[in-house]
């Protein structure tokens, strides 16, 4: 799978009702607050550590959720 590809179908996963109803956007776009599944709850970006292999860079579970497994 080339890079292209990777790229369209991270385009497209971003589109998805469930991406979307986990995920708060601000008036310009922004990706500002995620819901997490470990606390139900949604948190800041900023309580997420980063992971380059997740599609929007960040984390599945916030930094506390994560310390608590």
């Amino acid at each position: 799978m080339n890079e292209e590809d990777k790229n369209k179908i991270k385009a497209y996963s971003k589109q998805t009702p469930l991406y979307l109803s986990r995920r708060k956007f601000d008036s310009e776009g922004l990706l500002t607050e995620v819901k997490c599944p470990g606390c139900k709850s949604f948190k800041s970006v900023k309580d997420y550590a980063k992971n380059k292999v997740q599609i929007d860079g960040i984390e599945i579970k916030c930094k506390l959720c994560k310390a608590k497994k």
